[in-house]
């Protein structure tokens, strides 16, 4: 087996200079970094089911949205199983606290943001880890914002497709005092998923 390395260079958000992100090594033709691959040092954290459970039997979410179907749903990408959906799902738009429910923060403290996600109507089979990058968003660039234990932000990098957005996130979890990242959507700045140590 060959190996080569290659490092990524991505821009922090918070103090706009380049930093080197990560280094990837290629076996045959596969990249160990790449989406889809296995990264065994990480957790891919999806809106947890047992909120979503929660939500559905009390009919609205957390600030009193009902619980209504999303008319002309395929291919939204829902926050419970990190893909997008089929013609044949069902899917709501909900209002979301991710920091709130990460850090266990109070509803009133400065950093806990609300924002709207897709998740399914009914309850479904949850994300199936793979190790890479949820499906969802891998064609589109991402902000990865590092927290505090108490949800306060750290540090952010803009990433693009062709990176190996994992690695950025591992090398964020290595930055002191950072214990947990949140992927977001570039354009709407929607919240999509979490990753922690595994």
């Amino acid at each position: 087996m060959t190996t080569s390395t290659s490092t990524t260079t991505s821009t922090s958000l918070t103090t706009g200079s380049s930093m080197t992100t990560g280094t990837s090594m290629t076996a045959s033709s596969s990249m160990t970094g790449a989406p889809g691959t296995t990264r065994p040092d990480l957790r891919i954290v999806p809106v947890p089911a047992a909120t979503l459970r929660r939500l559905r039997e009390q009919g609205y979410d957390d600030f009193g949205i009902p619980w209504t179907v999303v008319p002309g749903a395929p291919g939204r990408p829902v926050r419970c199983c990190l893909r997008r959906t089929t013609p044949d799902e069902r899917v709501v738009l909900i209002s979301y606290a991710p920091v709130h429910h990460a850090a266990f923060t109070d509803r009133t403290a400065p950093y806990n943001e609300v924002g709207p996600i897709f998740v399914h109507a009914e309850e479904c089979e949850g994300y199936v880890e793979d190790g890479g990058f949820p499906s969802a968003w891998r064609e589109a660039p991402q902000v990865l914002r590092a927290y505090a234990p108490d949800g306060e932000i750290l540090d952010g990098v803009l990433t693009q497709p062709d990176e190996d957005r994992l690695a950025i996130a591992a090398d964020l979890l290595r930055e002191p005092g950072v214990a947990f990242v949140h992927s977001r959507c570039v354009g709407p700045g929607c919240f999509a998923f979490e990753i922690r140590r595994a």
